[in-house]
């Protein structure tokens, strides 16, 4: 559940580069969302690469797991304040399990959401949002392979602060995760809080067009046991808590960034596999 939702996490994270008060440049989280607005009509698109390896026991076998996703994420303001998105993952799985390699590739499960702007407030330099968002998971990967075979729901909230120096966004999120086949897995809910500070230039003048980040983000996430045919997985589900330093790169129409998520602590059931690590790297552009 957990690998399922990091990835869930990292392609709905996507973000506009418009001003806030006082600026025309700001920064975004790397591994989530963002309360900031989508301007009305506007189109905003990214693409996204994570490379995520998991090891540990698969079905009572050691070894390893890497997960490849190139995801393309687009997003539309219908409103000033409503903004839907789509994401389409494809994705490369490379496994060596009980020294077994196997491999998969072809289209992940598809996400649909959208998000408002519940709350804002705006003073000089500084603007804050509060924005919920929901969405569905659709089954359109490979079942068993790409993709879970079951369609899934998630939702939660988000809280962006911003001014020219720093950014901070938090977000509470869960995964209530639907049936196929007599599997289902366990849901989950997450904490993410990201904090991003210029580091360049030292000074901002009129012929300012691009600054440079240094982010730091911390992931909680809490999963309950898989189930088949009701009944529990006991080596699925747990506790993990992961930090993820990195380095984002923003101007008034394009983000490009690069983190690697490193797990501080995983408190997993049984003999649950395990995240390693992950690195994602993208661009997003506004239109």
């Amino acid at each position: 559940m957990i690998l399922k939702h990091t990835f869930g996490m990292a392609i709905t994270s996507i973000a506009i580069v418009a001003g806030v008060p006082g600026s025309q440049v700001r920064a975004a989280p790397i591994t989530f969302n963002t309360a900031l607005p989508v301007s009305e009509s506007e189109v905003i698109f990214r693409s996204l690469f994570v490379l995520n390896q998991q090891s540990g026991d698969f079905g009572a076998q050691p070894g390893t797991v890497n997960r490849y996703t190139a995801n393309s994420v687009i997003g539309y303001g219908i409103t000033s304040r409503l903004a839907v998105f789509g994401v389409l993952p494809t994705t490369y799985i490379e496994r060596d399990i009980g020294g077994l390699r196997s491999s998969d590739f072809g289209i992940g499960d598809a996400q649909i959401f959208a998000r408002f702007e519940l709350y804002q407030s705006n003073s000089k330099g500084t603007t804050a949002r509060l924005s919920p968002f929901a969405g569905v998971r659709l089954p359109s990967g490979q079942r068993g392979e790409t993709g879970d075979g079951s369609t899934d729901v998630f939702g939660g909230l988000i809280y962006t602060t911003a001014n020219i120096d720093w950014q901070f966004d938090a977000q509470v999120r869960f995964d209530l995760n639907g049936e196929d086949s007599g599997f289902e897995r366990g849901k989950s809910f997450s904490i993410d809080a990201s904090f991003q500070k210029r580091i360049s230039p030292a000074k901002v003048t009129a012929k300012t067009t691009g600054f440079l980040f240094a982010v730091l983000e911390a992931n909680i996430t809490v999963s309950d046991e898989n189930q088949l045919f009701g009944a529990d997985d006991i080596n699925s589900g747990g506790f993990q808590a992961s930090l993820s330093p990195g380095l984002q790169y923003a101007t008034r129409r394009w983000i490009a960034d690069v983190a690697v998520r490193i797990p501080v602590l995983n408190s997993l059931n049984g003999t649950a596999p395990e995240a390693d690590y992950s690195v994602f790297a993208s661009i997003r552009v506004n239109f």
